[in-house]
């Protein structure tokens, strides 16, 4: 089954939207690689991946696993694809069926299945807007930095359980409502 999640980049100056594809085959020994020009911190997400969702309580498929970082010729850096992949799997799996049409899903994973704090998320919440992308689940430490950012729903995720929980319906998170930004406070005396 294939399951496409929407994460982002940060290349130069400029963001710009990455579809994780993951694929799970139904025939094949089992494997889990990752293409689309990864870095190292991206490969390893392989691990970090793997025991969050074993201890989350999750499956892992003993199956071949293919994630795409597309587009393919744009170099991936940093672990903020963690949580994409991590519900990618879980959806193409099917141990959680959701919409993620319109969603934007970054933040980096504890082998816990807690989400880390993750960089870029401004930028990644105005790409957000200016794609017309209406929801963002990222790491609950850097919600208040994405607040700024209006007209987004952006919820606040401690773990890949309480995303599970939300998209079943179980246990819905509450996104955190916009506080405008009020321009930098100047901490110097100046006299």
């Amino acid at each position: 089954m294939l399951a496409r999640v929407l994460s982002g980049a940060t290349i130069g100056l400029e963001s710009v939207i990455i579809e994780v594809q993951v694929d799970i085959a139904s025939s094949g020994l089992p494997s889990f690689a990752i293409v689309g020009l990864p870095d190292k911190a991206v490969e390893e997400a392989k691990e970090r991946v793997r025991s969050a969702l074993k201890n989350s309580g999750a499956d892992f498929p003993a199956r071949r696993i293919t994630i795409n970082l597309a587009p393919a010729d744009l170099p991936k850096v940093g672990p903020s694809y963690d949580l994409p992949i991590a519900l990618g799997i879980l959806v193409a799996s099917g141990q959680i069926s959701a919409n993620l049409e319109n969603t934007l899903v970054l933040g980096e994973l504890s082998l816990d299945g807690s989400v880390r704090h993750t960089n870029g998320v401004l930028a990644m919440a105005m790409l957000a807007k200016e794609k017309k992308i209406k929801k963002i689940f990222l790491p609950a430490v850097n919600s208040e930095e994405a607040s700024v950012i209006g007209d987004l729903e952006i919820y606040p995720v401690s773990s890949v359980l309480e995303l599970f929980y939300h998209l079943q319906g179980t246990k819905k998170i509450t996104p955190v409502p916009h506080k405008p930004f009020s321009g930098i406070v100047s901490c110097v005396n100046v006299e």
